[in-house]
């Protein structure tokens, strides 16, 4: 296997190693080649540009999904400086797509497992990140538009909030 085609591989299972290891039909030969990690974050960091290009051309949840994907896995300062950069730029059709976004920025509190973007962008250390992140968490849940059947999730984001203060 060339690196060429490592790359290819690490791509098309989204840069997970779960992914990667639970599907892939060349896992051992590409676990076989030793790729350091810093080249699989820089190529995480390439496909992610990719996902949030499509993202910004053209709102598709696919994209955005693996672009949350690539985050959670490839937590670096540039992947979280990215991913923030194409938060801003978003255009959001419905309320739906907000509750998506807030979703995955705040992630569960019903567990104990750090799991939203919020948490690996105060764990980066990178307080300014962290700050900027939360104001537009904040700012996109009290401008959310939601019916009265869906406002108790709405009060359910905003208490979620309060863990990270």
């Amino acid at each position: 296997m060339t690196l060429k085609e490592a790359k290819e591989i690490y791509w098309k299972n989204g840069c997970s190693a779960f992914f990667l290891a639970r599907g892939e039909e060349r896992y051992q030969e590409l676990s076989d080649m030793h790729i350091p990690r810093q080249t699989l974050e820089q190529w995480a960091t390439e496909y992610l540009e990719k996902c949030i290009a499509k993202i910004t051309k053209k709102e598709t949840w696919d994209s955005f999904s693996t672009a949350v994907l690539i985050v959670g896995e490839h937590r670096t300062i540039e992947n979280l400086k990215l991913f923030y950069e194409m938060l801003r730029n978003l255009h959001f059709k419905d309320e739906l797509s907000k509750y998506a976004v807030c979703h995955s920025l705040l992630g569960m509190r019903n567990t104990n497992i750090k799991c939203g973007i919020l948490d690996y962008a105060k764990d980066s250390k990178d307080s300014e990140l962290y700050r900027e992140m939360l104001e537009y968490t904040k700012s996109l849940l009290n401008n959310m538009q939601v019916d009265d059947d869906k406002k108790n999730i709405a009060e359910q984001m905003k208490d979620l909030i309060r863990y990270y203060h």
